[in-house]
């Protein structure tokens, strides 16, 4: 894979991570689906910081900053705030905006980024 689409993929996580982070201190902060889409954001990072440690990347500073912003992208995923007590809140008839869900609507960011 090269740097472009390593840095590109990056792009795609933070935007995730911004509907992720609005979610948590808006409307969705009761929702079910937050852990779920935390978890697959969590997982995708790490599978990120896998590759791009697998990649020969011929600078040593560009592969630094690449795993750089994977970890303080990994970080602040792990310091959303997710409710204890969660269900969904289109179904409990408290969110009325919408068809979908957005939390899993933040995570479905990251499939318009191709992966090579």
């Amino acid at each position: 894979m090269t740097v472009e689409a390593f840095q590109n993929q990056l792009l795609g996580y933070r935007a995730a991570l911004g509907g992720l982070e609005a979610l948590t201190r808006d409307i969705c902060v009761n929702c079910i689906s937050l852990e779920a889409a935390k978890t697959k954001v969590e997982k995708g990072l790490k599978k990120l910081a896998r590759d791009i440690e697998a990649e020969s990347i011929p600078c040593a500073e560009t592969k630094g900053n690449l795993k750089a912003r994977v970890d303080a992208l990994s970080k602040a995923v792990d310091e959303l705030a997710i409710a204890e007590d969660t269900r969904c809140q289109k179904t409990a008839g408290i969110r009325k905006m919408g068809a979908a869900c957005f939390a899993t609507g933040a995570v479905d960011l990251l499939k318009l980024v191709p992966e090579a």
